[in-house]
């Protein structure tokens, strides 16, 4: 379906939509019998139904790609009355080359502009005009660099409000936009002001595995005042944290000589 086609489509019931989503999560995971865990429905649904800002905490490994993968795909497609490429801001030029891999198994068609592949920026900005990208990651500081912002960021922004342009909006490692992650990212300073700037029914996905309850308030608001949370636990099964009293170096690298052998997994 072409993004032309998709905007004419009628709005979706929550059944077509789920059963659209849980197509794509199949083709995303390689398994036919995949279905979504608790409360990533409930985010798709609201970013590309109610067409809101989402604020999604949950632990590493919980799917959290997934859930703007899937969205990302149902939004090009047409379903919540838009059809606009997905921008993805990520902090770590390694995650996002994990993304794009991920996003391809989703039949998502995504690239990404950033400092380590300066030779591709033209092509992927054809891709870009021509329709063709689904999802465009950038890193923070590109919010930043004027030639991007008056290339790429301005003109998908400013058609955001008539019904083109971006259709989505992702910020991950999203505790960066509270205290929590200035230091390692101050471009991230900027998020809270450009998604102010932008029109209250452009869905937005903020994620994050690392917040506690004051910086989930913090981020949630800077997105807006309505903004829906999708919080779980952030302990996972495969990490343990424990504390064994040792004396000077020496001994504490004979101790870890002796019981390494004495533990399981990784």
């Amino acid at each position: 379906m072409s993004p032309t086609d998709a905007a004419t489509t009628p709005a979706a019931s929550t059944t077509d939509l789920r059963t659209r989503a849980t197509e794509i999560l199949r083709e995303l995971t390689g398994r036919a019998d995949a279905d979504f865990r608790d409360g990533q429905f409930d985010a798709i649904e609201a970013l590309v139904s109610d067409r809101k800002r989402v604020l999604v905490v949950q632990r590493t490994g919980w799917g959290k790609s997934a859930v703007y993968f899937v969205a990302a795909r149902l939004i090009r497609e047409g379903f919540g009355g838009s059809a606009g490429p997905t921008l993805i801001i990520s902090p770590l030029l390694a995650l996002m080359r994990d993304q794009v891999a991920a996003a391809e198994r989703a039949g998502v068609h995504a690239a990404t502009i950033n400092s380590s592949n300066v030779t591709e920026w033209d092509e992927v900005l054809d891709a870009l005009r021509q329709g063709s990208l689904d999802v465009l990651l950038i890193s923070p500081e590109r919010l930043t660099n004027p030639r991007f912002r008056e290339r790429v960021l301005d003109p998908l922004l400013g058609s955001a409000a008539s019904g083109a342009g971006v259709g989505m909006i992702v910020v991950d490692e999203a505790h960066c936009i509270s205290d929590w992650g200035h230091d390692f990212r101050p471009d991230y300073r900027r998020i809270g002001a450009l998604l102010a700037s932008l029109p209250g029914d452009l869905p937005v996905l903020a994620t994050t595995a690392t917040a506690n309850s004051r910086v989930v308030d913090d981020v949630a608001a800077q997105l807006g005042a309505d903004t829906t949370v999708v919080r779980g636990p952030l302990s996972r099964d495969s990490l343990r944290l424990g504390v064994a009293p040792t004396a000077p170096p020496g001994h504490r690298i004979g101790w870890l000589v002796q019981h390494l052998g004495d533990f399981t997994g990784s």
